[in-house]
């Protein structure tokens, strides 16, 4: 594993915490998240302490479920324009160590990856 990516829980948080850590710092666009297992990369991006997601139906239902554990975080569609079909939005006012738990528990709980999938870093 190299810097922007890492395949351990406990790396992938650390990894998390600084892509957000250095969005933040940077005033950058945003961090883009790849979870990868396989054949099956999942991306979700997180800009200005929002997520953006796509998910199913299905798993619409798992990021409900998701987002009873974490209260804080609260789902939220853009004042400017209507989301496309699938896509959500998540407000994350929260510190790095919380949106990297948040980050996590999405890509294990909502996109149903195991415990050994990839996260990279493609941009900060």
């Amino acid at each position: 594993m190299s810097r922007f990516d890492a395949d351990e829980a406990g790396d992938r948080l650390a990894l998390a915490v600084d892509a957000v850590t250095a969005h933040r710092e940077r005033g950058s666009e945003g961090a883009v998240f790849e979870g990868v297992d396989g054949d099956r990369t999942v991306r979700v991006e997180y800009a200005d302490r929002l997520f953006t997601l796509t998910v199913s139906a299905e798993e619409r239902g798992a990021l409900d479920d998701h987002l009873g554990t974490f209260p804080v975080f609260k789902l939220k569609q853009p004042e400017t324009r209507k989301a496309p079909e699938g896509t959500v939005h998540v407000s994350a006012i929260a510190d790095a160590k919380h949106a990297a738990d948040f980050l996590e528990g999405t890509f294990r709980s909502v996109y149903d990856l195991p415990a050994d999938y990839e996260l990279r870093v493609v941009r900060v």
